[in-house]
């Protein structure tokens, strides 16, 4: 995928912003708080329907605005031809999302219409955060290879939301217990058997990637599944049945997965420096790209905000080189124009300069 163009009103400081994309590479640098990653966020609102940087939407909205808007226009590897995409968000917190000009039931249906692939300062907490972020990362890897990995998602979570409701009554009802216990361990056993499926397709794309990098050392991954592997779910649930009546909630299942990037046979959290653990998640985001395109035909777009800050300039070129490979179109920021001019010999690009949410061809 790529996106041709973009036009933005009333996101943060950005006004009104009508740019074409370069289908490679596209820079934007500026000082502090001028606008550089509220551009990339207008991005991920259009892919995502929601913000990389705060959850409440309405809070992104311009201040004085009623609404915010984002519209582009995504051109497809595989077919070349365009589609529209736009969203709404108001400052009530109504959402709107359309393609082609029909309206979409959720926003997890733009996801497959501009994939994004997204690394900032924040990006850190996929290794040194909690477990919810790398299941979110497995899962966003999933649903866009596996046709009914989202069906079975809902079915597993709607299982998982009745069964702490039923657990959570005074007076227990053991047949419905039963029969969403029954339909969460199908469901939580598909979502384990998703994700080890991909994880192993993963790691061969780790390793081909990480040739691209200065070694970090043997990558491997544990996936954990959130129950004792040797034994069954149903079984599993069925032992646990008093702790969980007595605190309301399900303690064991898909919901509680981990994943456990290794490195030497250490988890790479508490092995590696922070310069290496960013060169770490650019090799994940980029085998996870890649993964998508040999599955799709379709690549990611990559949203790279202040890419100089955690990384040297050989490092640097080292994430450009894999992403021109990939065949990715990417949109990244920085402080400093000089920081770039190396990195876009013989690269087509776009360079824009931003400055008090104005943004214009540098």
């Amino acid at each position: 995928m790529q996106l041709s163009s973009l036009k933005i009103f009333h996101v943060r400081n950005l006004n009104t912003v009508n740019l074409h994309c370069n289908p490679v590479a596209n820079v934007f640098f500026g000082s502090n708080g001028s606008g550089k990653t509220s551009f990339l966020e207008s991005i991920y609102l259009l892919g995502r329907g929601r913000s990389f940087r705060q959850r409440d939407l309405r809070l992104v909205v311009q201040s004085g605005a009623k609404e915010l808007v984002v519209a582009g226009t995504v051109l497809s590897d595989l077919s070349g031809s365009p589609s529209n995409l736009g969203v709404k968000r108001t400052i009530e917190g109504r959402f709107e999302a359309r393609h082609n000009g029909r309206g979409l039931r959720s926003a997890s249906q733009l996801a497959p219409k501009l994939p994004l692939q997204v690394v900032d300062a924040h990006s850190f907490i996929l290794l040194e955060g909690g477990a919810m972020q790398r299941r979110q990362f497995i899962d966003w890897g999933v649903f866009h290879v596996e046709q009914d990995f989202g069906s079975v998602w809902q079915r597993m979570q709607r299982a998982l939301k009745q069964r702490n409701h039923v657990l959570r009554h005074d007076r227990m009802d053991d047949e419905q217990l039963v029969i969403w216990t029954r339909e969460f361990v199908t469901a939580s056993d598909a979502i384990a058997q998703h994700r080890r499926s991909y994880l192993a397709e993963l790691e061969l794309e780790i390793a081909s990637i990480s040739k691209y990098f200065e070694s970090l050392g043997a990558l491997t991954m544990e996936y954990v599944s959130g129950w004792d592997k040797k034994l069954a779910l149903a079984d599993v649930l069925e032992s646990d049945i008093e702790r969980d009546q007595r605190l309301g909630r399900t303690h064991q299942g898909s919901h509680r997965a981990d994943l456990i990037v290794k490195t030497e046979g250490v988890p790479a959290a508490e092995r590696l420096s922070r310069g290496q653990l960013k060169r770490l998640i650019y090799i994940l985001k980029l085998a996870q790209a890649s993964l998508h395109k040999k599955r799709t035909a379709e690549a990611c777009v990559f949203l790279l905000d202040d890419l100089p800050a955690e990384l040297d300039p050989c490092h640097r070129k080292q994430v450009m080189d894999c992403l021109n490979q990939l065949s990715c179109q990417y949109f990244v920021t920085g402080i400093e124009k000089s920081d770039f001019k190396d990195l876009l010999v013989n690269v087509a690009h776009h360079m824009f300069h931003v400055e008090q949410g104005e943004i214009s061809p540098a």
